[in-house]
């Protein structure tokens, strides 16, 4: 416990050193409330993280021998957030991993976070070409999840809800 203590300032100054910059460089949303979300859910992974790789070093003799299960823990952990294997695609016998993951419930909810109340312009409506020149736009439709019918704009909370099944409602879980 008072090593957690005595490294709870760096780890505070290591997220806000970190995060900041990448916040801003990603281009994320401006508004002060997703940015202080967004650091709370940086911390609070960083602090979960680290309190594995404490577990994974106290059930270990050596640095070495802690190695192996944290490289494996971590990759698990990873995978199975639900960006490089969307949930929708994991396999029902290993999606208990993403029930357990803190990781995936910080993504969730940053990406909840990012896309509540934004519009996007749609790039490409359907049908379109040559043939549709008289198409009005009430009778097109975006190719993209969580488009409307006879609207240019797709909701980011549709999008996100359509295309991850993430909800904002999800975002205090």
């Amino acid at each position: 416990m008072a090593s957690m203590i005595c490294d709870l300032p760096s780890k505070i100054l290591s997220t806000i050193a970190f995060n900041i910059p990448l916040y801003y460089m990603a281009n994320l949303r401006k508004e002060s409330d997703h940015v202080v979300i967004y650091l709370l859910f940086a911390f609070s992974s960083t602090l979960t993280m680290s309190m594995i790789f404490r577990t994974i070093g106290q059930l270990t003799r050596s640095i070495a021998e802690a190695l192996t299960p944290t490289a494996l823990f971590v990759i698990g952990l990873v995978v199975y957030t639900g960006f490089v294997i969307p949930i929708r695609n994991m396999q029902g016998w290993l999606r208990w991993i993403n029930y357990i993951n803190p990781l995936a419930y910080s993504y969730e909810a940053l990406v909840a976070n990012e896309f509540h109340h934004r519009n996007f312009e749609c790039a490409n409506l359907i049908p379109t070409g040559p043939a549709y020149a008289n198409v009005t736009p009430e009778q097109q439709t975006c190719s993209i999840a969580g488009a409307e019918a006879g609207s240019s704009l797709v909701s980011g909370d549709l999008y996100v809800a359509q295309s991850y099944g993430y909800l904002y409602s999800h975002v205090w879980r």
